[in-house]
């Protein structure tokens, strides 16, 4: 069993890397006078956010209630969700960010977990003005936090997708199917010693010990596994993605053939239709 096949499915593969190093490239010019101006016009037009110390980048598409917020995966800045969130405003309003250390939003020191990336992606919304109810949009590890999210502001939230959504188990999982060396590897990796410097094992910890998240709207979008091919950790990625779509009463299950992690990438029409189904129910409701 390679680190690499489990790195791809954790969605810290080469493209997960690529997106990051271009997602830090608008940081290193912001020197000069010119790229201050920048900053400081995207403060002004409230497109970067006070969170307490240090600011987000949002971006706001659309009209309408519940809004759609989407939370990228591991080292991944708002762009890595391609054309869905513009396809989406066509029919909701919509909200795409960069976390801390992501993007244009600013970078800040230590380690972080899915509680305090939580804290600041509420604290955006509200100090940016968008109101709840939120339909929450969660790729990779994304997902960690859009159901920590649910489980803490539960009457903020309309619906949930999940789109090859990370489990809490997952990166236990997936250890256990390593060697010895490559195993610690890979821990250390998800421990913070990766672009983010998010802990996923503390996230982890922190979504298993969360309150249950209410009766609620809910689509998994999931890559398929390719079980057949004998991969173990194929195998576990299918099992707790069904694991995911058993969360809540009436929750659904969508399998994107022909698609590899990003599937908003390359099945972005089964993402927009999740979201859509989630937002039709939620008015039905």
């Amino acid at each position: 069993m390679s680190i690499k096949r489990i790195v791809a499915l954790t969605g810290t593969a080469f493209l997960s890397t690529v997106l990051a190093i271009l997602a830090i490239g608008p940081r290193r010019v912001w020197d000069g006078s010119q790229a201050r101006f920048e900053r400081w016009k995207l403060i002004l037009t409230g497109k970067l956010v006070d969170v307490g110390g240090h600011r987000l980048r949002i971006e706001r598409l659309g009209k309408g209630s519940p809004t759609v917020v989407f939370e990228a995966g591991l080292a991944q800045p708002r762009t890595t969700w391609g054309r869905v969130p513009g396809d989406v405003a066509s029919f909701a309003q919509v909200v795409v960010y960069d976390r801390a250390n992501l993007g244009d939003s600013y970078e800040v020191q230590g380690q972080r977990t899915s509680k305090q990336i939580v804290a600041e992606l509420h604290a955006m919304l509200k100090a940016a003005g968008v109101e709840a109810p939120y339909v929450l949009v969660g790729h990779s590890f994304g997902g960690l936090n859009v159901r920590l999210f649910a489980s803490q502001f539960p009457d903020e939230v309309a619906g949930i997708v999940l789109v090859d959504a990370s489990h809490e188990d997952q990166a236990s999982r997936f250890a256990e199917l390593l060697s010895e060396p490559e195993r610690q590897k890979y821990l250390q990796h998800e421990g913070g010693g990766n672009y983010e410097h998010v802990d996923l094992l503390a996230s982890s910890e922190e979504v298993r010990a969360a309150a249950p998240i209410k009766p609620l709207p809910l689509v998994v979008v999931s890559a398929p596994g390719n079980k057949n091919s004998g991969d173990a950790s194929a195998k576990v990625h299918d099992e707790l993605q069904l694991v995911l779509s058993r969360l809540l009463p009436n929750a659904s299950q969508v399998i994107a053939e022909n698609s590899g992690h990003f599937v908003q990438l390359d099945r972005p029409e089964l993402v927009t239709n999740a979201i859509r189904t989630v937002i039709e129910q939620t008015q039905r409701k």
